[in-house]
């Protein structure tokens, strides 16, 4: 096992480090974005929460619009923003898009 940069201690995997629990690398499998700065909160890329994933193994992320955790398999939130386009799967990057830049398929 490597060393931990943050912490020294050799208990770093693939991911994260065990002992201080800093995220390296993103453990969503379609994802696997590395970290720019280690103590961070959720993925720049999915948005994945790294707490809920590594103490309870849940993959949620915040949706922007709301601030309440979503799974992030879910292509909409409960209040009405959309993650992902239903059609295609475009990243949909802000809550004041009519439709998909990509397919045009409406949003609201």
């Amino acid at each position: 096992m490597e060393r931990c940069p943050l912490c020294k201690k050799a208990e770093m995997g693939k991911y994260w480090c065990r002992a201080c629990h800093a995220v390296f690398v993103c453990p969503n499998p379609q994802c696997g974005a590395p970290v720019a700065k280690p103590p961070a909160d959720s993925c720049s890329r999915c948005g994945l929460l790294f707490e809920d994933y590594i103490l309870r193994r849940k993959m949620y992320r915040l949706c922007p619009k709301c601030r309440k955790k979503q799974g992030i398999a879910d292509a909409q939130c409960r209040c009405g923003y959309w993650f992902n386009c239903p059609t295609c799967g475009h990243r949909v990057v802000s809550t004041s898009m009519l439709s998909c830049p990509r397919c045009a398929t409406r949003l609201r």
